[in-house]
């Protein structure tokens, strides 16, 4: 096995520079997903408008927490980047409230990141008796879980990689397409993420439509991520949407069948209307916070939204956009930078190669 390629003494002091990192708000189910860490990690909680009832529960909680805070309250990116700044792991696990990890998966992804430094883990979406769950879950595993990515969670990485994508961990900007933007910047600096299907967390069944409200906001981050020049911009708008809706509907069809399809095209509905919203009403009010170099990167060909690969056209034009704004972001040549005991320049070590092969 690959993973037997690192002793347990690394792997013992790994997970002694391991932070999880968590945002949490107001969900309680946070005591499961606490008690799910099997390993002594600092468990990091990034508050962002936490209830009465989320004070009491860390207040009372028997495990060592690092708890911090931030004002603006939804904004995932600075709840992580808040979390990274309140403690000095090397190795930081991104976690949700409402995930529970499988026995021995934090082990196995301190493990892997010892090798490579930037691991993703599997979701397991939980389903109820009810239709629309089921559906979710069939949606969610078409529109997260069918491509290796950076979408978090779980997800860990080396903070060393920080330096060579930009300078800084989440854009504070966006609201709840940091990751996605997160994933854009380890490509263009070519970091590759190495998918681990072993480590596998659980998510909470999701009931009724409360799906569509994470696609309507996830349409919000799109509109700023486009007009910031992080995403790319189509050309012709309407008719790039609804090119990629239909062919993206097609596919999930054929692999989850026609109810997760008519579903999905719900929740594409409501993804485009958030975009619009953002449009007209800026509801996180950031456009007076954007920065002087903001502008639209549009291409003909935009990204995809059912993916995170770039083109090389696009990452030309990210590239270039990230250049105008003042960050440099170039393709890392030799990614042992990471990890002396890594494989030589640009690709994963031999345990990410194997791993990869795996899956």
């Amino acid at each position: 096995m690959a993973t037997d390629l690192v002793d347990e003494a690394s792997v013992d002091k790994g997970i002694a520079r391991t932070s999880v990192i968590i945002a949490l708000r107001d969900d309680l189910r946070i005591a499961d997903c606490i008690a799910s860490i099997d390993e002594d990690v600092e468990i990091v909680l990034a508050l962002n408008g936490p209830s009465d009832a989320v004070l009491q529960l860390i207040a009372e909680h028997p495990r060592p927490l690092t708890v911090t805070e931030i004002e603006d309250v939804g904004n995932l990116g600075a709840a992580y980047n808040a979390g990274a700044a309140a403690t000095d792991g090397q190795y930081l696990l991104l976690m949700d409230s409402d995930c529970t990890f499988a026995p021995g998966v934090v082990r196995a992804m301190v493990r892997a990141v010892l090798t490579d430094p930037v691991v993703k883990g599997q979701v397991v979406y939980g389903e109820s008796d009810g239709t629309l769950s089921k559906l979710t879950a069939r949606v969610r595993e078409f529109d997260e879980g069918d491509y290796v990515s950076a979408l978090s969670p779980p997800l860990i990485y080396n903070r060393d990689i920080v330096d060579h994508i930009g300078g800084y961990h989440f854009d504070e900007l966006i609201h709840w397409c940091e990751d996605r933007e997160f994933d854009f910047r380890l490509q263009l600096a070519g970091i590759p993420v190495v998918y681990l299907p072993e480590a596998r967390i659980f998510h909470d069944a999701q009931h009724g439509f409360g799906n569509m409200r994470s696609y309507f906001r996830y349409g919000v981050g799109e509109g700023i991520a486009q007009e910031t020049g992080v995403f790319t911009t189509p050309a012709v708008p309407v008719v790039w949407r609804l090119f990629e809706a239909s062919r993206t509907l097609v596919h999930c069809a054929r692999d989850k069948g026609v109810g997760a399809a008519a579903y999905y095209a719900l929740l594409k509905a409501a993804f485009h209307v958030g975009t619009a919203h953002h449009l007209l009403n800026d509801p996180y009010q950031v456009r007076d916070r954007y920065p002087a170099s903001a502008k639209r990167a549009r291409m003909v060909r935009s990204i995809p939204q059912h993916s995170t690969k770039l083109s090389s056209a696009q990452l030309r034009r990210l590239r270039r956009a990230h250049w105008e704004a003042g960050r440099r972001i170039e393709k890392v040549a030799d990614l042992s930078v990471f990890h002396p005991d890594a494989a030589g320049p640009g690709r994963p070590s031999a345990a990410g190669q194997a791993r990869q092969q795996q899956a």
